[in-house]
């Protein structure tokens, strides 16, 4: 009688040991790979200054004061502005001064040749607009229509 209790009892201890957990720790390498990223995009293409008359210095570009000209930026990186115009035609004697900055520029910053310049070192991260200005002077000699290309490039520090 006592060997038909002990059978019977078997079956209940083994399925007790099969419910008890089993606890195991191992440490996983976790990685990613994050690239430099750069969005620039620019919401004008065009400045027109009109009509200037002869003799004018540091006219600002029409209606730069409300922030017109400007780029909205997303970057993960500092940044290095730079900038350059080609030679004016028909004949390369006006001169363009250009100013960036976080608010509106009040002032020009450089004069921009057709050679590239730093014109600003950013090292601000994240998303934000960034503006930028125009000032033409116009000698007493000049006259007729002029146009210039202007190369502005926004790149990791």
């Amino acid at each position: 009688m006592n060997e038909k209790w002990l059978i019977a009892l078997l079956p209940i201890v083994v399925g007790l040991l099969a419910i008890v957990p089993v606890i195991k720790a191992d440490n996983v390498q976790v990685t990613a790979s994050v690239p430099t990223y750069v969005s620039v995009v620019f919401n004008y293409n065009t400045v027109n200054f009109s009509s200037v008359l002869p003799g004018s210095t540091d006219v600002p570009a029409p209606n730069q004061n409300s922030g017109i000209y400007n780029v909205s930026v997303t970057t993960n990186v500092p940044l290095t502005v730079s900038a350059y115009r080609t030679a004016w035609s028909p004949s390369d004697v006006l001169t363009l001064k250009f100013g960036v900055g976080t608010s509106v520029p009040s002032s020009p910053q450089v004069t921009l040749t057709t050679s590239s310049q730093t014109v600003a070192t950013i090292t601000q991260i994240g998303q934000y607009t960034h503006y930028h200005g125009y000032w033409l002077t116009v000698p007493l000699n000049a006259k007729g229509d002029y146009s210039t290309t202007v190369t502005i490039t926004y790149q990791p520090a």
